[in-house]
């Protein structure tokens, strides 16, 4: 491998089962067969974070809101171009990335992306933002909406996370109460319908305008309060939440949560194969793509489906 500081993607199968069952897994995956397929090659001296696919498009995001856009082929990853979103700014994390429901221009061939700003730092005075890009492989990105959690109680710490539900059509905010390792900390999940780019170009959210707000750990105490979240994705009712470091202290592990039923139906330890950190995860056909840093560009084969 040329660069061992470069991007992993892991390819991990899914096997979605009836949206119904409700004595068994309802995604499953598999940590075996692992197969190096490959590298990326992002901006230099920034660490890869937010990740998310339209079609076969893949862009994936760095530190400070660098993006890097690929086409995927049979035979691996075509990189496009590079260049920084029109929110790139040192307050930005671009911690977690999902291409949306609509297009700015009804021509546009990528819908908008939702990039998630996680970061203590404020953003010309806002935190907990959610930027949302027009995206185009020929021309300069434009931030056309800026989406802002107004939370006077503080039900978020360190960072929150934007992630799109695109099937509920829904946007869920997810993170730490206090901080990652702290003591008392929980994870928080509160959910807004997906705000329509015509609500302007700033679109404030309250905590009493959620479909839903809870901790995690109020219903399933499974789920780590001390652990470091990472990115997160939404494959019909399921969220699949990597975190860690790729280390002893914090391994790489997924989490599958059942949004609808509120409860962890799978909890998979990575550590072993993937000894390294975790980003964010996307679906792309029978197979989940996880960004980290660290390993190169990685595949987990179809697990047999008996």
């Amino acid at each position: 491998m040329k660069n061992r500081s470069l991007l992993i993607i892991m390819a991990v199968t899914i096997v979605l089962l009836s949206a119904s069952c409700s004595n068994v897994r309802c995604v499953e995956l598999t940590t075996d067969h692992i197969q190096q397929v490959g590298t990326l090659e992002g901006f230099p001296k920034q660490g890869y974070q937010g990740m998310s696919i339209w079609g076969d498009y893949l862009v994936s995001l760095q530190n400070t809101g660098l993006a890097t856009l690929y086409h995927l082929t049979e035979n691996g990853l075509k990189p496009l171009r590079q260049f920084p979103l029109a929110s790139h700014h040192t307050a930005n994390h671009a911690n977690v990335a999902d291409f949306g429901n609509e297009r700015f221009d009804q021509g546009d061939l990528l819908p908008v992306l939702y990039v998630s700003q996680c970061s203590r730092q404020r953003y010309e005075g806002l935190k907990d933002v959610c930027f949302v890009e027009r995206i185009m492989p020929d021309d300069d990105p434009q931030l056309v909406q800026t989406i802002v959690l107004d939370d006077p109680e503080g039900l978020f710490g360190y960072a929150l996370q934007w992630v799109v539900d695109h099937r509920h059509n829904q946007l869920i905010g997810y993170g730490n109460t206090l901080e990652n390792l702290a003591q008392g900390n929980r994870w928080r999940m509160m959910t807004f319908p997906l705000p329509r780019l015509s609500e302007g170009a700033v679109v404030h959210l309250k905590p009493e305008d959620a479909i839903d707000n809870y901790c995690i750990q109020d219903l399933d105490t499974r789920f780590p309060s001390q652990q470091i979240g990472q990115g997160a994705c939404v494959i019909k009712d399921w969220m699949l939440i990597p975190v860690g470091l790729g280390t002893k202290e914090q391994p790489s592990i997924l989490y599958v949560w059942n949004l609808r039923k509120k409860r962890l139906d799978g909890i998979y330890d990575f550590q072993q194969q993937v000894p390294a950190e975790f980003e964010d995860c996307v679906p792309y056909g029978n197979a989940l793509l996880v960004q980290t840093n660290g390993m190169g560009l990685v595949r987990l084969l179809k697990k047999s489906n008996r």
